[in-house]
């Protein structure tokens, strides 16, 4: 992990700048999702106080994201609140997540680095989501070139602290989770430095003190979001399905076979098993891609990896082993799943390991195994071509129900809305506390059996929105029909109309 001749310096500027080309390309303006509403109403506020004072009284998890909501709200004040709007400013978080992608290439000898981040389907996604992730990303990219300026120096030196105290503070802010990777990174660390007899710099030692203690005020906040009750939605526990679809998303799988609406609805089905095994053609491709992706990663670190690289590598597994035990631990403890997104602020370093075994195979005399990392990364980025652009990847279409719903309420008809509550509002559509023509009814505010039918029932994610059945039992018991389905989003009409 030397530094190069001048000449092979060269190379890094190149791709670091075909990277930062593929970013204005991931950012769209299509509707805003379920989860992106949390961030819109933060971005909607009025004022500071206004912004804090819903920080404070906010009882999801998007209050337990302080730093992104923050900079959501700025960016609404700045450019605006329309959908890319809220989205661009992810151009910031990955373009420093690539040049940090940059530099550590320089230190793996890795040159193209920062391109093969550019590839990652879960780069691709998580840059057109208006919600923390890229900025995580971000964050772990600096934290993965503090760990690996740590090695190369063998612990002398005081840049990789401040590296490292930088990025953990940006984490810490940014997600309550953010203790759990920092200590992994912490712990890989500490095993290197005592299995090779590295002495660490006293002042290093300082900074990282230093770190720590501003993040005191970060978990001060966080304790008090959790004594309020601050808490995510608990639909999913923790089970085999949830830990193969964290590898499927996270490892890039998740364009090249069903969208996320799919899965889901194939997960809650009672027989999704023998759906899966009586339309296995769906999983074909992303099957090969997780089978070429193994081959690459087991062939490249057992063959392919020099000393030096080795033992960046055996570091790196340490790091992404004690994240996953400590995920999965976790989800076991406190019944919840946990998705891949939680792992973005070590993604950094899954990609970094991948683009080494990628590395050891490139230049192989065979070329049966010099095809391999061809062929991942061919599927790499057409899954993030398809994710960016098939209309089967779409997000949850809530902008067009909304366009359905206004549509309705124009002509007096009477709607349910049996979806999220936030982002009607974003559209400037509200939720009516009592059912009438031409308002907007969420049916939870009163017992069902007690309301007149609807003209209308708008519908997502029943698993979430209607958990007891009691909507999707009117719907079949009143023989109301099927008028439209757009994008999770279904809409029934009652008989007659």
């Amino acid at each position: 992990m030397s530094s190069e001749p001048a000449k092979s310096r060269a190379y890094p500027n190149f791709w670091l700048m075909a990277a930062l080309l593929l970013l204005p390309l991931m950012i769209t303006g299509e509707s805003l999702w379920l989860d992106e509403g949390g961030t819109a109403m933060y971005a909607l506020q009025p004022d500071l106080h206004s912004w804090w004072q819903h920080l404070n009284e906010d009882t999801g998890s998007d209050s337990e994201m302080p730093l992104s909501l923050f900079v959501a709200w700025m960016g609404g004040k700045l450019l605006g609140t329309a959908e890319w709007q809220l989205r661009v400013v992810n151009l910031i978080w990955g373009a420093l997540a690539l040049v940090a992608f940059a530099r550590a290439g320089r230190k793996l000898r890795i040159p193209w680095l920062p391109f093969f981040m550019a590839i990652q389907p879960y780069f691709w996604f998580y840059m057109n989501e208006a919600r923390p992730y890229a900025l995580q990303i971000a964050g772990g990219a600096w934290l993965l070139v503090a760990f690996l300026e740590y090695i190369e120096c063998k612990g002398a030196g005081n840049s990789w602290a401040w590296l490292f105290a930088i990025a953990a503070l940006v984490l810490c802010l940014t997600t309550i989770l953010a203790p759990l990777p920092i200590a992994a990174a912490l712990i890989a660390l500490g095993i290197m430095t005592c299995v090779h007899q590295w002495r660490i710099n006293q002042r290093a030692l300082l900074i990282l003190i230093a770190g720590a203690v501003a993040c005191i005020p970060a978990g001060i906040f966080y304790l008090s979001t959790v004594a309020r009750g601050a808490k995510g939605a608990q639909v999913w526990h923790f089970s085999p399905a949830c830990l193969g679809y964290v590898i499927y998303e996270l490892t890039g799988m998740s364009g090249l076979g069903p969208s996320i609406d799919s899965l889901r609805a194939i997960a809650q089905s009672a027989g999704h098993i023998s759906l899966v095994l009586h339309h296995p053609w769906q999983f074909l491709l992303p099957a090969i891609g997780l089978f070429v992706l193994l081959l690459v990663f087991v062939i490249g670190l057992c063959r392919g990896l020099s000393d030096e690289r080795r033992l960046v590598g055996m570091a790196i597994v340490i790091v992404l082993v004690i994240t996953s035990l400590g995920f999965v631990i976790g989800s076991v403890c406190l019944h919840r799943a946990f998705w891949a997104r939680h792992f973005a602020p070590v993604f950094p370093f899954y990609t970094a390991i991948v683009a080494m075994a990628v590395a050891g195979l490139i230049s192989s005399r065979q070329w049966l195994v010099r095809i391999l990392p061809w062929l991942l990364m061919a599927l790499l980025l057409y899954s993030s071509l398809n994710l960016r652009f098939a209309p089967a990847y779409r997000k949850e279409n809530y902008r067009g129900a909304v366009q359905f719903a206004r549509s309705a309420l124009e002509e007096k008809k009477s709607v349910w809305w049996v979806a999220g509550w936030l982002l009607p509002t974003y559209y400037h559509l509200d939720l009516s506390a009592q059912p009438e023509s031409g308002r907007l009814y969420d049916p939870e505010f009163a017992p069902m059996e007690n309301l007149a039918m609807p003209d209308f029932i708008i519908m997502s994610r029943p698993e979430t929105f209607d958990p007891a059945g009691g909507v999707r039992n009117i719907i079949q018991s009143r023989h109301y029909q099927l008028v439209q389905t757009n994008n999770a989003f279904t809409i029934w009409t009652s008989p007659g109309k």
